[in-house]
């Protein structure tokens, strides 16, 4: 052991040996001044006065702590001390993947989920513009909890022409390569490093096919007697064949592993991203296997999902073509429109929202995009608004061969949207062969509103409500209906905009209240069998009402009339978990998952369900999946940085809760106060009190929710303060906070004499 416990680098204590390397020494340590632990990386002593190993180190550190990422070792600190330079990361509990294919094989289940947390920790270090360069079982961490952790970046590089994103650090910057030097693992090497050659994001792309092979084989693709041979192997052969190597492997997992495995960098996955998103539909929609995986030496029996021979559809998001760029509320509304107008067809499998504009922005081969999504045809179109004119350009490609069915171009007055959406949904119908009943003829034609101008800031709305700016999508929403009295979506996207606002700040609640009521009712009035209606009463329930039996009533009749529908499967779901029906709330809010594969906020709502029963580690498992579909969503984000709270996982609780105060501009004061409530949690009372007492001056100028500064007082000790927001809360009717009564969060609460008159008071409106 070269440094003895008790050693001292910087702030930070060593502890004990970790493990060694060619190319640095982990030990763990103490950080005496946060009270965790963490683990140390120092240079060998062979390397200490080693310029180049030197300026390695370093650069591996600034590249990692750049990143940020719950699939990518967290770095926290650099150093220097005495002459030892050390890097400071997060310390990780469970096992290599090296270690974990050695021991046994993986059901394949578990080797997708492994496979596609890698897959995202690449899209997010390719986004940033960070090449790995050395992917392989020994760079990457499985941790106890399940979370997949890349390490060693050390033989990272910058990829050229990748713009960081707005607010976040440059990368920083290695000198490159020398043609013809061989940098990487052999074996694990993609066959342009075997060259010599400057590499790029796909390298790691033939790298992790690399990995998922063996995950799913338990043999090493190219492995051979020599290095020299195992070089040979990539450059020029396939690895054997997966419908030998594993006779339970589906076709459609095969082929992404040979899409992964292309010799040549053009033909594999352009990004990462793409990589993990086809994983991910493989996985959700239970085809990762031609069967189930049998014992030993028994036979699995074929049960393909007939998804791909059905006549199915994915609708892209149509391109904004206009010269100016906020007219993407009406290229995205149009889509949508189309989308919804699909739906409406009994025997036409349509993509969901989510996960067609989960591929909003990107130049990607519409065949892939159709593999991805597990449908056979895939409808792309742009719109271009000048005035009062407006051009749509539409064509459907057959994921098969890339060939194109049918397109069209309609130059038209804005007067005429509706009949180009109708033309479109028409032609789609007849080119796939789809029979229309009489019921679906009506369906296709229905209009919400003939008026074209409250059309035009009905989309604005949704556009607005889909980015969480209520207050935006409020007075669009309200000018549509100024327009149109009648116009029964504008009625429901206010109704739901009102509630997200109420809760997350800005109005007093009774008046969102009252306002979300009024506007769900008079869609009923209009349209008391529409879904979409039934899930606006149901939400108002949900935030103020407190009249459970009514949400469920609401929420199974909008299941009814729309099967296909996550979202009333995913409230329901939630609402049944918090009032102890578990088993039939986890049953619900998973279905929602199946129907909307690629939505954070779906996986989210299955999280609660085991965080209500205390089992937080559950907990924190679905929220992971959630982070690995959008790792910027807010509403997973604090609902982990909440539950790590509980877990006394404070350093991940502010890393989560500051992500989302960032990624929300500190416009919510919820947000606030959970991360005022996590900084007391951790002892850091200091930026705690800071919070509160910014919480309290803007509460001068607005609104603050009694029931958010609850979550800041109960873990500062303050529990009468706490007891007295909740009572305030309760009386004010803040949204959600019926939460009191069942949630784990005021567990500290129970004993006060005055909780149970607080339970008392949660009663319907």
């Amino acid at each position: 052991m070269t440094l003895p416990s008790g050693t001292k680098l910087g702030p930070y204590e060593i502890v004990s040996s970790i493990g060694a390397g060619g190319m640095g020494e982990v030990y763990k340590s103490r950080d005496n001044r946060l009270s965790r632990d963490v683990a140390i990386k120092v240079l060998p002593d062979h390397l200490a006065d080693d310029a180049d190993a030197l300026a390695r180190f370093e650069r591996e550190a600034k590249a990692v702590a750049a990143l940020s990422h719950p699939n990518i070792l967290a770095i926290h600190d650099f150093g220097e001390d005495r002459g030892i330079s050390y890097a400071v990361m997060e310390l990780l509990e469970g096992e290599t993947l090296r270690d974990r294919i050695d021991a046994s094989e993986l059901p394949i289940r578990k080797a997708l989920d492994i496979g596609f947390q890698i897959a995202q920790g690449l899209a997010a270090a390719h986004e940033r513009g960070v090449v790995h360069r050395d992917l392989k079982p020994e760079n990457v961490f499985l941790t106890r909890d399940g979370v997949v952790k890349i390490l060693d970046f050390g033989l990272a590089k910058p990829h050229m022409g990748r713009a960081v994103p707005k607010g976040q650090s440059e990368i920083p910057t290695v000198a490159p390569t020398q043609p013809g030097v061989i940098l990487g693992t052999v074996g694990y090497m993609s066959p342009e490093q075997v060259r010599g050659e400057d590499v790029d994001h796909r390298s790691d792309v033939f790298s992790f096919g690399v990995i998922l092979y063996e995950l799913l084989t338990g043999q090493r693709a190219f492995r051979r007697d020599s290095e020299i041979e195992t070089m040979m192997a990539i450059l020029r052969e396939e690895p054997p064949d997966m419908a030998r190597a594993s006779s339970v492997v589906s076709t459609e997992l095969a082929e992404i592993l040979a899409h992964c495995l292309e010799k040549n960098a053009t033909d594999r996955f352009q990004s990462a991203r793409d990589l993990a998103f086809a994983l991910r539909v493989i996985e959700r929609e239970g085809r990762p296997t031609e069967g189930a995986r049998m014992g030993s030496g028994e036979r699995a029996t074929a049960s393909r999902s007939g998804a791909t021979t059905e006549r199915s559809i994915a609708v892209l998001p149509f391109r904004n073509m206009s010269t100016d760029r906020e007219n993407d509320y009406f290229s995205d509304g149009m889509t949508e429109e189309i989308i919804n107008a699909l739906t409406k067809i009994e025997v036409l499998r349509v993509a969901s929202r989510t996960s067609s504009f989960a591929f909003k922005g990107r130049d990607e081969d519409v065949r892939k995009i159709g593999a991805a999504l597990g449908v056979r045809a895939v409808l792309e179109g742009s719109v271009r608004q000048a005035g009062r004119k407006i051009r749509v350009t539409a064509q459907l490609v057959n994921v098969e061969d890339g060939y194109h069915l049918w397109s069209d171009r309609y130059d038209r007055e804005m007067e005429d949207v509706f009949a180009v959406q109708d033309e479109i949904a028409r032609a789609i119908t007849e080119t796939l062969k789809v029979r229309l009943l009489p019921t679906d003829e009506a369906k296709l034609s229905e209009r919400a509103t003939e008026n074209v101008e409250a059309y035009n800031d009905y989309l604005k709305g949704r556009y607005f409500f889909n980015r969480r700016e209520p207050i935006e999508a409020i007075r669009e929403f309200e000018r549509a209906i100024a327009r149109d009295s009648r116009y029964t979506p504008a009625y429901t996207g206010l109704a739901d905009s009102y509630c997200i606002y109420g809760f997350y700040g800005g109005i007093a609640t009774q008046e969102a209240f009252a306002r979300a009521r009024q506007a769900a009712e008079k869609a009923f009035e209009l349209e008391p069998e529409s879904s979409e209606v039934y899930v606006s009463l149901a939400l108002v329930d949900h935030y103020y009402g407190w009249d459970f039996r009514r949400e469920e009533a609401n929420l199974r009749r909008a299941i009814e009339l729309a099967p296909r529908s996550a979202a009333p499967y995913s409230w329901l779901g939630l609402m049944l978990s918090f009032t102890g029906r578990y088993a039939e709330g986890l049953d619900l809010a998973s279905r929602a998952t199946k129907l909307e594969p690629l939505s954070a906020n779906a996986q989210t709502n299955v999280a609660w369900n085991y965080f209500v029963q205390k089992r937080f580690e559950e907990a924190v498992a679905e929220l992971r999946r959630a982070l690995h579909i959008d790792p910027n969503a807010p509403y997973p984000l604090w609902a982990i940085g909440l539950i790590y709270q509980m877990l006394g996982r404070h350093s991940e609780s502010i890393d989560s809760l500051e992500r989302a105060v960032a990624i929300t501009g500190r416009r919510q004061p919820y947000y606030l106060a959970l991360l005022g409530g996590a900084y007391a949690a951790a002892g850091r009372r200091d930026r705690a009190l800071a919070l509160l007492d910014e919480l309290k001056k803007r509460s001068e100028r607005e609104y603050i929710a009694p029931f958010h500064l609850a979550f800041l007082y109960v873990p500062l000790g303050e529990l009468d303060e706490a007891i007295n927001c909740l009572e305030r809360a309760c009386a004010e009717r803040n949204g959600l906070a019926w939460w009191a009564r069942d949630s784990p969060t005021f567990e500290p609460l129970r004993s006060h004499p005055r909780f149970k008159s607080i339970v008392e008071s949660i009663i319907p409106a």
